[in-house]
């Protein structure tokens, strides 16, 4: 390999090395109007990541939040006002701008939550409905309860004869069995047990005679671990950004019902936010 070559090479091979180096720093957890990166024309979203160095411009009467993840810190920006991306802060011209701590675990998890993760649970969501045609659960489905306000909630074929629905504890007996004509169940207090394990099934039978079946698990978590998630939960009247934090602090830790009722509960406010939509609704 000539000399000039190889040069070439190690400078491809080292500035590489230094983009995969390159962790975001923040996550953007409130966003309405126009914000982009400056100097482009590519929009950024709720949840993006935010490294160092990056610049972005926000537009007049658009507003956005960004949240720290090592100081526990949250920005909020009203345009118009550029602003750059450090390490621990961000750099502002002439522009309103507030700031506000945040709770260290959910600042935490949200850096957990990443780009990858969230694509592998949108396309977990996306098979498992995909696999099984015109019968699909909607809640509770692979998720941990904490035992607060259950309903089961399931899509189907309308049919004359209606839906069955069982429940079985962890070793497949069945506890529970009920005919209904909708698609919503909601359990008698006391029949969900904290820390146990259930699936649930609904079974229907079309006008062919053929019977569609739909099957899913799901825990009711203890006492402890239920008190520690609803310690996190916002007071009433909370930001947009911090109930997204804790949206996605109750998925990292499982609890993805009770995530999705607060991803639709933002869903409402903001209609029009396709990120927010997507995650209220697989």
């Amino acid at each position: 390999m000539k000399p000039r070559t190889i040069l070439a090479f190690w400078l491809f091979s080292l500035l590489s090395a230094g983009a995969a180096l390159a962790e975001p720093v923040a996550m953007v957890t409130d966003i309405a109007g126009g914000v982009s990166i400056a100097g482009t024309q590519k929009k950024i979203e709720l949840l993006a990541y935010l490294e160092p160095d990056m610049t972005l411009q926000i537009e007049a009467g658009a507003h956005l939040s960004v949240t720290f993840f090592a100081s526990s810190v949250e920005y909020r920006f009203t345009g118009p006002v550029k602003i750059k991306i450090q390490q621990d802060r961000i750099g502002s011209g002439p522009g309103k701008s507030e700031m506000r701590v945040i709770p260290l675990t959910q600042a935490s998890t949200a850096k957990k939550f990443t780009a990858a993760q969230r694509e592998s649970v949108a396309q977990a969501a996306y098979e498992m409905r995909a696999a099984r045609p015109g019968l699909r659960l909607n809640d509770p489905v692979d998720s941990r309860l904490t035992g607060d306000d259950v309903s089961f909630s399931w899509e189907g074929p309308r049919t004359d004869k209606g839906y069955d629905l069982t429940l079985f504890d962890s070793r497949n007996n069945v506890l529970y069995r009920t005919s209904l004509m909708g698609n919503i169940w909601r359990p008698a207090e006391g029949l969900l047990e904290a820390g146990k394990l259930y699936a649930w099934e609904i079974r229907a039978e079309i006008g062919n005679g053929e019977m569609l079946t739909a099957r899913a698990g799901f825990s009711v978590s203890d006492s402890a671990a239920a008190k520690a998630i609803r310690s996190q939960r916002p007071q009433a009247g909370a930001s947009f950004s911090e109930r997204v934090l804790y949206a996605i602090f109750l998925e990292e830790n499982g609890f993805k019902y009770d995530a999705r009722r607060i991803w639709q509960e933002l869903a409402r406010e903001r209609p029009d936010d396709a990120v927010v939509k997507e995650r209220s609704i697989r």
